[in-house]
């Protein structure tokens, strides 16, 4: 019986050590302890980026071929997008298998289904290769449903064109287009897999908007579907599998929608849409700022803060009414007002304005900066909005806006000049502000420059009576971000 068993275990270790051959040895990244976060190998994970696509301009040199004999594209030179990226605290990416905008298909997945593009694979070999090598990580979505809608005409799966449906209202029950999202799945799993470096799956985009209206039904059969074949294909293969997440077009969900994804024990986190009137048309860049961090605020009480939320596309859907000045101050706003309302990270925008260009890098270095400093315990962090306990009086009290969340031993907070008022003889030398609902004991308090990311002062403070008090200088700030940590009884 001994000799057996330990034939048997032999066996079991060594079939073990083949399985995971080719594992990078590293956890993928699943929800951190909190649960308003992410966790990699025992660090916070934070997603700090914005949405970008497989043919847009920076990727364009990923394309290569030859035309005439003469070769075209320049794959290496897109590796310096990825450095200026990692610079400046870029970890995330939120990107298409596909892009289905071009009528003609020539970057899509499939054309006609089950026909790979092998030059598409190609890119997809380097956006991992630089990805890995630059620590960015990808949330993968399947389809372009915005695009697929638009060239229905031409779309593969377009029954006229040999595909299985006659309208986009039809794809989330049929058995074909089932099958062909675990295809593509499968063959994303298959070739790229095995590497912490996807955050997450999204298995279907805007899935409440692009495949028919109160459709509940058919969007919970669908999530359960392809997220079982995720996760179990993953783990036959991986021993783990990636996080699962969907996106809905609806900011902040109702009804059955809410039931159907706030609920859902097939997604891991919880990503919507946040093309708020002020966002998708801005007249100013404050509305913007407060309509976001609403929402954030909404989402997560909503679902009970049962999991992360993050807010995985906005911009000016609908129109620019700003100067071009002011773009970088727009998302700037949007960026710290989502993540100090308890996001489990700042925005991903999409890049509307023409030409297709990310702007307001700094201010993702001084997010990155502002997490990565010492201080608070992000693993175990509880980002429950707090705004209500935050209190500003003085000459300033009307003319700045608070953002904060947080518990009772740590504290996020953001504070916003109001623009939309005049301020031109308002004294901002002494915004008098007092943080209350915190355990007694003594706290560091750090300000932070919220556009270039550096520290400018660390202030050691005691709550007593469950507050803290301390007046700050915004003079020459339009705004500035506070660290609130205790660090003693």
């Amino acid at each position: 019986m001994t000799k057996k068993y330990l034939i048997f275990l032999t066996i079991f270790i060594f079939a073990s050590l083949l399985l995971f051959a080719n594992s990078e040895n590293k956890q993928f990244i699943k929800i951190c302890p909190s649960g308003f976060y992410f966790e990699l190998n025992g660090k916070v994970f934070i997603p700090i980026g914005f949405n970008y696509g497989v043919d847009w301009p920076d990727f364009s040199n990923l394309w290569t071929g030859d035309v005439g004999g003469l070769k075209w594209g320049d794959p290496e030179s897109v590796e310096s997008t990825f450095k200026e990226w990692h610079m400046y605290g870029v970890n995330t990416l939120r990107i298409f298998m596909e892009d289905a905008s071009d009528p003609s298909g020539s970057a899509l997945f499939e054309d006609p289904l089950g026909n790979v593009n092998e030059s598409l694979v190609k890119v997809w070999n380097y956006i991992f290769e630089y990805a890995k090598k630059y620590d960015i990580y990808l949330i993968i979505e399947p389809f372009d449903p915005f695009w697929m809608s638009r060239n229905w005409a031409e779309s593969p799966f377009n029954i006229k064109n040999g595909g299985p449906i006659d309208s986009l209202a039809q794809f989330l029950e049929s058995p074909k287009t089932i099958e062909d999202t675990e295809f593509r799945f499968k063959f994303f799993i298959d070739h790229w897999g095995n590497t912490s470096h996807i955050l997450a799956w999204e298995i279907n985009n805007e899935i409440d908007l692009w495949y028919g209206s109160n459709n509940t039904d058919a969007i919970s059969k669908y999530i359960k579907t392809i997220s079982d074949f995720i996760k179990n294909y993953e783990d036959s293969k991986f021993g783990q599998h990636h996080l699962i997440t969907v996106s809905t077009a609806t900011p902040v969900l109702f009804n059955n929608l809410g039931k159907t994804i706030y609920k859902n024990k097939h997604l891991d986190f919880v990503t919507t849409h946040l093309y708020l009137p002020a966002v998708s048309n801005p007249t100013n860049t404050i509305n913007p700022a407060i309509e976001v961090s609403q929402a954030v605020i909404e989402n997560l009480e909503n679902m009970n803060y049962s999991k992360p939320y993050i807010d995985s596309e906005d911009g000016p859907i609908n129109g620019w009414s700003l100067p071009m000045t002011e773009n970088e101050e727009y998302h700037h706003n949007m960026l710290w007002a989502e993540f100090a309302s308890g996001a489990c990270g700042p925005g991903l925008k999409w890049p509307y304005l023409s030409p297709v260009n990310i702007t307001g890098l700094d201010t993702y270095k001084a997010i990155s900066n502002f997490i990565n400093s010492p201080g608070i315990d992000w693993l175990y962090f509880k980002a429950f909005p707090e705004s209500h306990n935050i209190t500003i009086s003085g000459t300033a009290k009307n003319y700045v806006i608070p953002f904060s969340c947080g518990d009772n031993n740590a504290r996020i907070l953001w504070i916003l000049k109001n623009s939309t008022k005049d301020l031109k003889n308002i004294d901002f030398s002494k915004v008098d502000l007092i943080v209350s609902n915190l355990e007694n004991g003594t706290y560091d308090v750090e300000l932070w420059n919220t556009h270039d990311g550096t520290l400018l002062k660390v202030i050691k403070l005691l709550s007593q009576k469950n507050k803290i008090e301390l007046n700050l200088n915004m003079d020459n700030l339009n705004d500035i971000a506070l660290k609130i940590y205790k660090i003693s009884n």
